[in-house]
């Protein structure tokens, strides 16, 4: 899950192109989690807005061990 920009907010990590009101929902809430991860650059996501185009991506939910699940899909049914 790499991508083009790293964070820290608040203690968590926070990799590509992730949209904030996910980056909210992980600062509000107490999951446990080490961060949240867009991998690549998917057209349609923060910062990469290409008209009304969008690629389906997910926004991954990773923890210290290193285990992942998806913590929203893009875009949303």
């Amino acid at each position: 899950m790499q991508s083009c920009h790293t964070a820290r907010i608040n203690g968590y990590v926070i990799e590509g192109h992730v949209p904030a009101q996910e980056v909210k929902k992980l600062l509000t809430t107490n999951t446990g989690l080490e961060g949240l991860a867009v991998a690549g650059m998917p057209i349609g996501s923060p910062g990469m807005e290409y008209g009304d185009r969008q690629q389906p991506y997910t926004v991954m939910a990773f923890d210290k061990a290193g285990n992942t699940q998806a913590f929203q899909h893009y875009p949303k049914p």
